[in-house]
């Protein structure tokens, strides 16, 4: 049996009396509902059970099966205003009817009831945000979205649907029908293979951005042949899983994204172990590394990047280990057991996931970054900070300013050698310093300095029939103008179900503002936007507590934001900027008071508000001589 996921807390459904009830007269309470969160893998509860049991009811050419529904009332109408997302509780019924929660929103006016987590880490979708123009609910975690008129996947890393539910209004009460086995996920809908259609669509790479190509493909109506290429011997899976656990390397399975059986429920070939080593654009065929080819109408790139290695002398010794695939998650867990000395270098966000991972394994742990602090060209000096503090208060060393120039063997030790004469002996080197795009093997197409693929706004490529997603992919930003290539797997796996639309001759353009997280120690950073640069940073929060929203602005525009213990800030803050509403800088600064962006997006999911934006406290050039000194602290680069 599959296994239940609950998370959150709930509303009353009836703030008078505490209680609802359902048509059959049963209780239906919606107090003190709590339950955990579920753990870090739970992806991988999304085995082939699930697909035996529910694939087969989601291909589209098959008729629904009907399931005994029950009536419930959920809430008065009065209760539930516009812009607001609630969770319910679904109490168990004497007639069979089974607990479980729905999330009621009300958008532009109209009601929708949904599940109520998200189908990614089963995030509560009630903690989240939603934007009526696209008419979706966004994951409070890690920025999924999930269409609230069909529960279909639209953005982001989660890959079931969530169910929906009809949903009245009868006698001032809000009656949701649901089944009396509810389930928290399903297969999103999708078309069965035609044998007629002659059309051969090729996803070349098995990452987060070729998964979510393939699945989106049948989504989108495309019934012709589907092949997932992948030079893995592995199934898709759950990359970053890896940096934070290193264990799974040797599990890979644990953290598969589909299973064997849905690609095959869903007619999708997958061949793995197979490396294509050309790919010819003007003639649509690809080649492989043992000489076969394959002709292809339409075809995504979708292979992700490779960790650069070290140019230095020993940069190729055998105690010198990077990240990308299992097997090297394999080698660092064996290498890297309790007790032994560990250096990494490089202070990305990889690298200091690895760090964490590593320390927990009860190894000595020192980081060289070539940056005064952590993260500090993505998220500043003063953020670093507190970033280097926390590490080293979890026994952490950091060795900032580093630039390592030769790794030397030192009898079974290795030796780290540095500029300036530092060194540092250690048993085993782990590197994270970049990475570079996979696109070396594709021809007759347009690319960037970095050997990255460019591509228009809806990801095609220069060629017709070819587009590119994920790491490999600098994309033109509807908004800006500017070319972007965004190293993130939440922006990976809504590449490639874009990507897939202009495949299947429905192009849309890419708007989605870049998103990624990282959880380090227990503690979870969101970023959100895309700041190569800014001017000035304002902080509201706590930033030594970790409990902080920090805007990154140049000219007077937020370009970023990153949050800690504030979510779903981040989330709402991705969607202002997509929708063109965020304040800028004068506005967050000029208040009494910080400038509410849930409010700010919730007033525009009302009904009429397509055209207002909360006006300013006053003129952005001005100072506001009334007010109180601002919670906000702006601090330099």
């Amino acid at each position: 049996m599959l296994a239940r996921r609950w998370c959150c807390a709930t509303i009353c459904v009836h703030p008078t009396h505490g209680s609802g009830f359902a048509t059959d007269g049963s209780a239906a309470s919606t107090t003190g509902y709590h339950v955990a969160v579920a753990g870090a893998c739970l992806l991988a509860a999304f085995s082939a059970e699930l697909s035996r049991r529910r694939i087969s009811q989601a291909v589209g050419c098959q008729e629904a099966i009907a399931k005994p529904t029950r009536r419930v009332v959920v809430a008065r109408d009065t209760e539930v205003k516009d812009g607001d997302l609630k969770q319910i509780k679904i109490e168990p019924a004497e007639d069979g009817g089974i607990e479980g929660a729905v999330l009621l929103a009300r958008i532009d006016g109209k009601l929708y009831a949904t599940g109520a987590s998200c189908s990614h880490y089963s995030a509560p979708l009630a903690q989240g945000v939603a934007a009526k123009d696209k008419m979706y609910v966004v994951c409070p975690w890690h920025d999924a979205a999930f269409d609230l008129r069909t529960g279909q996947p639209v953005r982001g890393a989660g890959l079931q649907a969530i169910p929906t539910y009809p949903v009245s209004v009868e006698n001032g009460n809000v009656v949701v029908e649901v089944p009396k086995a509810m389930e928290d996920f399903e297969s999103p809908t999708v078309v069965r293979r035609d044998p007629s259609d002659g059309r051969t669509f090729l996803v070349v790479g098995g990452g987060a951005a070729g998964v979510a190509a393939a699945d989106s493909l049948r989504q989108e109506g495309y019934t012709g042949r589907i092949v997932l290429i992948t030079e893995e011997r592995h199934l898709p899976y759950d990359r970053p899983m890896l940096s934070k656990n290193v264990a799974k390397g040797a599990e890979p399975d644990s953290i598969a994204l589909r299973d064997l059986a849905y690609f095959e429920a869903l007619d999708i070939e997958v061949t793995r172990g197979k490396k294509v080593a050309s790919l010819d654009a003007a003639n649509k065929v690809i080649r492989f590394a043992n000489g076969e080819e394959m002709s292809y109408d339409c075809a995504v790139v979708a292979t992700g990047a490779t960790p650069r290695k070290l140019p230095i002398p020993g940069g190729n010794l055998p105690g010198v280990l990077q990240l990308r695939t299992p097997e090297d998650a394999e080698k660092i867990a064996a290498k890297c057991t309790k007790g032994k000395t560990v250096v990494v270098v490089g202070s990305s966000f990889v690298g200091m996931e690895v760090a964490a991972t590593l320390k927990r394994r009860g190894c000595d742990v020192t980081v060289l970054g070539m940056e005064a602090v952590p993260f500090e060209r993505v998220l500043g000096k003063k953020v670093g900070e507190v970033f280097r503090d926390f590490f080293q208060s979890k026994g952490v060393s950091f060795v900032g300013g580093a630039i390592v120039s030769e790794i030397a063997q030192a009898g079974e030790a290795l030796s780290v050698n540095m500029k300036g004469g530092k060194s540092l002996k250690c048993d085993v080197v782990v590197t994270g310093v970049g990475v570079i795009p996979n696109a070396e093997f594709v021809t007759g197409v347009e690319k960037a300095r970095d050997g990255s693929l460019i591509t228009d706004e809806c990801l095609q490529t220069s060629a017709p029939g070819l587009f590119a997603a994920g790491d490999v992919a600098t994309y033109r930003s509807p908004s800006s103008g500017s070319q972007l290539r965004i190293e993130h797997w939440d922006v990976a796996t809504s590449q490639g179900r874009f990507a897939a639309r202009g495949m299947a001759g429905k192009p849309s353009k890419f708007d989605q503002t870049p998103f990624f997280w990282t959880s380090i120690f227990g503690k979870n950073l969101r970023y959100v936007g895309h700041a190569t640069q800014f001017d000035e940073l304002l902080i509201e929060g706590d930033l030594p507590k970790m409990n902080f929203v920090a805007f990154y602005c140049l000219k007077g525009e937020v370009k970023a934001v990153a949050t800690m213990g504030r979510d779903p800030v981040a989330v709402a803050a991705g969607e202002l900027m997509r929708l063109g509403r965020m304040p800028t800088t004068a506005q967050l600064k000029g208040g009494s008071k910080p400038v509410d962006l849930l409010d700010m997006l919730r007033q525009f999911n009302c009904a009429g508000a397509v055209d207002r934006m909360p006006a300013p406290p006053y003129p952005p050039s001005s100072p506001n001589p009334h007010s109180e000194p601002s919670e906000f602290s702006a601090l330099s680069m």
